[in-house]
């Protein structure tokens, strides 16, 4: 059986991943000021895809992940681009974030579809808050129960599964085990009980997921210049597969 980081790279070439992460790159560039050079936490990083984003952009960044081959592959990604001087590599947890890496320290923490996989979400929150300077900002991706309701209808065609999801927060999350999606207004406050403020957010993926297996590489361009459309808009970004949040640490 192919480990969690080959299943996840062979995911990574698929259209709906060329969405997700092109989606939340330009989030980056959109709710965030990265002009100047920052020191950058890439929490729960993987394979470093988000990582090398913001290397080739001239910050310095920390890559914290739990997972040996992940963080192998994200080596071996970065290197042959000379960009590993400015690249710390640390084996370790989004729930002990805080006793790895220094406090306030950090101008921007990204944390991409990782808070689902832990039960200690506000916990996580105040970490990411202890290790931010004053003024710096989360980057925050995480799944919106809303799209699940949606979902079942759409593919599943079952309203009483549909209705089941409303307040069922449980997800199976392939490669990665089960998940728990939290609601915007939970997320917002842990938040906000961590110290760090909601100052905007985005959608990644409102539509595409919706074409199913129609989402093809002849498409994705098309279902891009869509979605770049509807990310920031009312009420589209309250329907998204994905929340963005930009927080800052007041």
């Amino acid at each position: 059986m192919s480990s969690t980081a080959e299943q996840f790279k062979r995911y990574q070439e698929s259209p709906a991943s060329h969405l997700r992460y092109e989606q939340a790159q330009r989030n980056l560039v959109e709710l965030h000021d990265l002009k100047s050079p920052l020191r950058v936490l890439d929490a729960a990083g993987g394979n470093g895809l988000n990582t090398e984003f913001m290397l080739q952009r001239g910050h310095t960044v920390t890559l914290l992940d739990n997972d040996p081959e992940m963080l192998k592959q994200a080596k071996e990604r970065i290197g042959p681009m000379g960009l590993l001087a400015r690249c710390t590599l640390v084996d370790g947890t989004v729930e002990g974030v805080a006793d790895q890496v220094p406090h306030n320290h950090f101008d921007l923490v990204i944390c991409h579809h990782a808070i689902e996989y832990t039960k200690e979400a506000p916990a996580v929150l105040r970490a990411f808050g202890k290790v931010l300077r004053s003024g710096g900002e989360l980057s925050l991706v995480t799944l919106n129960p809303v799209s699940e309701v949606i979902r079942a209808i759409v593919f599943k065609h079952d309203p009483e599964l549909a209705r089941s999801r409303v307040t069922d927060l449980r997800y199976d999350a392939r490669w990665f085990g089960n998940a728990i999606m939290y609601t915007f207004e939970d997320v917002v406050r842990w938040g906000e009980e961590a110290g760090l403020k909601l100052r905007d957010y985005r959608a990644i993926r409102v539509l595409a997921d919706l074409l199913g297996e129609r989402l093809t590489s002849a498409n994705e361009e098309s279902a891009l210049k869509l979605e770049l459309e509807l990310a920031g808009r009312e009420p589209y970004r309250r329907f998204g597969r994905y929340f963005q949040f930009c927080m800052r640490k007041s």
